[in-house]
């Protein structure tokens, strides 16, 4: 059985699986005037169940904010995940590191990266609660079919490219052929009719992103493993070597591979919250949002092939790789956070309070 087979039944068995774990919710909480969490004088906002609304009207009081750090922000749920992580890496690291086993990176890369991609999505729940609109049954149907489809769609062609056109010509299309096979399970669910609340849409980016981000890991630990011949850049020759399988795949899952599920994150809280809002008028927004994210995922990638002959460029790209790290989340926080419910607005850390809501002054 080939892995492009392998891939259409994963991408089959999680979106079916998706669809039919969906159950109608009503939104939390019901609609109703609240504290204008994006505002410092005392009026208030209108929730519709689902997201704030640009309707705002005089209030009592200003609504109560967080601390930084505060409230929400650390849980036990996340942090274990996250130390867990750190653990399984460290055994399977030296165990594969005596042995030369690659199948204990490969299980360690699998259980380390989805034990990173869980301890993310529970500190997002706790700032937008996200149980209250999607279930972790749900959530892991969309990560397998994400699975399948980087297999069927994403594997495939940036093979085809890279044979064909070659590897600067993959680098600069990686963003579109990357982000479109992220966007395959989201989109079609929307299309169904399910998961259109904001906040049950950034869930589904978010486990879309997982999903690519677990089978890349687990795929990249192998083949740096078995890489022979000249290296990326055509420098040198290939090291594959223990450390080296270690190093990158530690690199890869506590760097590159968040950057998946924050682009995806940000493509989808964009889009779900314009089309909520504004329905079809939302869409140039919504493809705007999913095309800025392509961008800057080629711009990342192309940025390696084109630093080949420069170490110095080379060392520099690898510390902005962190930079911005932090500011895709910052960015992912920004329009994630337009969806905090009312419930959890002053108990949530002073970042995730909503921010820049639309104002159109009415009253009723």
């Amino acid at each position: 059985m080939t892995l492009s087979v392998v891939g259409a039944a994963l991408l089959i068995i999680g979106l079916t699986g998706a669809y039919v774990a969906a159950r109608v919710r009503e939104g939390v909480p019901a609609p109703g005037w609240f504290p204008d969490p994006s505002s410092h004088s005392a009026q208030r906002r209108w929730w519709d169940s689902r997201a704030w609304t640009a309707r705002v009207e005089p209030g009592e009081q200003p609504a109560v904010r967080g601390r930084r750090f505060h409230g929400r922000f650390w849980g036990r749920s996340w942090v274990a995940s996250l130390v867990g992580a750190v653990v399984v890496l460290v055994v399977g690291s030296a165990v594969y590191t005596a042995t030369d086993a690659i199948h204990v990176m490969g299980v360690a890369s699998l259980v380390g990266m989805a034990l990173v991609c869980w301890a993310f999505y529970r500190f997002v729940n706790r700032q937008l609660a996200l149980d209250d609109v999607i279930g972790p049954l749900e959530v892991l149907a969309v990560v397998v079919g994400t699975s399948g489809a980087v297999l069927l769609v994403a594997a495939n062609v940036n093979s085809w490219i890279i044979d064909g056109p070659g590897i600067q010509t993959a680098s600069a299309l990686v963003g579109l052929v990357e982000e479109g096979t992220k966007l395959i399970v989201p989109l079609a669910l929307f299309v169904l009719g399910r998961y259109r609340d904001p906040r049950a849409g950034i869930a589904v980016g978010l486990a879309s992103g997982f999903g690519f981000a677990i089978t890349e890991t687990v795929q990249y630990a192998y083949q740096t493993a078995s890489a022979t011949g000249p290296n990326f850049c055509g420098t040198g020759t290939v090291d594959s070597s223990s450390a080296t399988v270690v190093q990158e795949q530690v690199f890869r899952i506590f760097t590159v591979s968040p950057l998946h599920w924050l682009w995806t994150g940000i493509a989808v809280a964009i889009a779900w919250r314009l089309w909520h809002l504004h329905g079809r008028r939302g869409t140039l927004g919504a493809v705007g949002g999913i095309l800025l994210v392509m961008v800057v995922h080629s711009l990342n990638d192309s940025s390696i092939t084109s630093t080949c002959d420069n170490p110095t460029a080379t060392s520099l790209l690898a510390l902005l790789r962190w930079v911005l790290l932090v500011v895709m989340y910052l960015t992912f926080r920004a329009w994630a956070r337009k969806s905090t419910p009312p419930q959890l607005v002053g108990q949530v850390s002073r970042g995730w309070d909503p921010k820049h809501l639309p104002s159109d002054r009415s009253h009723g």
